[in-house]
């Protein structure tokens, strides 16, 4: 594999170097000693119109004392008559502190007021401004400006642009002819030796040789070039032939391995299939014992509660009887035995589920179910329930006691987790393919990622008052109902409880309804 050089080649580094030898420092050179030349020329102007401006200046101070326009004018008249300088003007401070035009060369009416000139030196293009005061030892009368032409520096300018464009241009020509021969001469062996090499390089035939084309260095460089060539040919074909023979005996290895590695990935193949079904196998037979266990604690307390609720029903039943015109007692007496019987309800149906009997499953309008669990489990009346259905209502085929109970065990799960009130949301959705799923979320303190595998467990509980029945016996009531249970959770942000129930659990008329549709 070959990779492009995209560097400069040896005749365009050589090309470079001379011009930037030849021609670039003395190009350098000529404009620094032309600006340092200007610039002295610059200086000389301004020191020599100082001089005179302020000779003029010092001579001026007697006339425009005494308003001697006329001597003013032949003293200023003295200057201007140097070619050099163009213009003067005469200003004078008048009693209020202002400059008023005293006498000007170029004809403006005295007294002028306007844009008197600051004392200092102006440049511009093609004049300088120098403004002197017009001052004894102790009292400045006014001020002279005098203008300076710069065409003399202007003319030398021009000389200096046109004498070193005339020697650019011919030492470039010299400079180009000289190194193009010098070049061709020395280059024209090395791109000999470069075509040879490339195309060695490209086509691998090396039976090429350079042509020789001097009979100096160069000319020695080639004869050992060429010979090096002979050198290579011959090792090349012996590593050819050697190559060759490698060649067939790593062909013949490799049939070998591949047959050896086929073999081996198919029993690698057979090993992890055997070892999946194994943890599957494991997995089912830990789900069952978790269930088994589950049941059994619930039967058995299902079987413990029972004795108490029938005292507490008995006594119900006779303070009734006590009571019978006391309106709010009686209430009260009718709720507890309303829960009793519910309660019984919900033991008697756990009961015959540890029994092995199948699930009572009946259209059930949720909304109805969920508003009596959030009575069951919002006691103070501080929490509120939403309720929403996508894309619109409809009635779920389950057991209508056990899946209230599995509500009011999230519903209250979600009232502990936010102490301060709040409200608790459930989304009932209907899917395409059947499949019905639920979210019940809070906006409480969240569960630990930690936890979030684990809540499910039984007798697993993150709150000291708790038990770690709940949960879990849920997770047994939906798996019963053929669907799925999981939790999503965030610190400080709240738990969301997401449920899944298979097509089954849509009521006969719904799906009637959503097959016409």
């Amino acid at each position: 594999m070959t990779t492009e050089d995209t560097s400069w080649s040896f005749r365009a580094k050589f090309l470079l170097s001379t011009v930037i030898a030849t021609l670039v420092v003395p190009t350098v050179g000529g404009v620094i000693f032309f600006q340092t030349e200007l610039q002295s020329t610059r200086d000389i102007i301004l020191r020599d119109s100082t001089i005179r401006t302020e000779n003029i200046a010092q001579s001026l101070f007697p006339a425009l004392a005494f308003d001697d326009i006329e001597t003013a004018r032949e003293q200023v008249k003295a200057l201007t008559d140097n070619p050099d300088f163009t213009s003067a003007s005469l200003w004078k401070n008048s009693s209020q502190g202002e400059s008023e035009l005293f006498w000007s060369s170029e004809g403006s009416p005295p007294g002028l007021r306007e844009n008197p000139p600051e004392i200092g030196n102006k440049w511009s293009e093609s004049s300088l401004w120098i403004v002197r005061p017009v001052k004894s030892a102790s009292q400045t009368l006014g001020k002279i400006e005098v203008e300076r032409s710069l065409a003399p520096l202007q003319f030398k300018k021009d000389q200096y642009q046109k004498l070193g464009l005339t020697s650019w241009i011919i030492m470039i020509a010299l400079i180009l002819l000289v190194t193009v021969w010098y070049q061709n001469t020395l280059t024209r062996p090395l791109e000999e030796l470069t075509r040879v090499a490339e195309k060695i390089s490209s086509e691998k035939n090396y039976s090429l040789r350079a042509k020789k084309t001097s009979k100096d260095e160069f000319g020695k460089l080639t004869n050992l070039f060429n010979e090096m060539l002979d050198s290579i040919n011959e090792s090349n074909q012996q590593l050819l032939s050697a190559h060759q023979e490698m060649e067939e005996r790593v062909e013949m290895r490799t049939r070998e391995l591949s047959l050896a590695n086929d073999k081996l990935i198919s029993e690698i193949k057979e090993k992890e299939k055997a070892t999946k079904q194994l943890m599957e196998a494991r997995d089912r037979l830990s789900k069952q014992e978790k269930l088994a266990s589950v049941g059994q604690v619930s039967s058995n307390i299902a079987h413990e509660l029972r004795n108490p609720m029938t005292a507490i029903r008995n006594s119900t039943y006779f303070l009734r009887l006590k009571n019978k015109g006391d309106a709010k007692a009686s209430h009260h007496l009718e709720l507890i035995d309303r829960e009793l019987s519910r309660s019984d309800d919900v033991i008697q149906r756990l009961l015959e589920l540890t029994k092995g009997e199948s699930l009572k499953r009946e259209p059930v309008d949720l909304r109805e179910l969920a508003a009596e669990a959030m009575a069951y489990s919002n006691v103070a009346g501080d929490y509120s329930l939403s309720v929403r259905f996508i894309p619109k209502f409809f009635t779920i085929n389950i057991d209508r006691i056990l899946f209230r109970q599995v509500l009011c065990n999230l519903f209250l799960n979600a009232i502990q987790a936010m102490p301060e009130g709040g409200t608790i949301k459930l989304l009932v959705e209907r899917h395409e393919d059947g499949i019905i799923s639920m979210k019940i979320s809070d906006s409480g303190i969240g569960i630990q990622r930690k936890n979030l595998q684990k809540i499910f467990e039984p007798l697993f509980t993150i709150r000291e008052e708790g038990v770690g029945l709940g949960l879990s016996l849920c997770r047994d009531l939906i798996i019963r109902h053929g669907g799925s249970i999981k939790a999503e959770s965030e610190t400080e942000v709240g738990t969301t409880i997401l449920i899944t129930l298979p097509e089954v659990a849509l009521s006969f008329e719904i799906m009637e309804n959503t097959k016409t549709i």
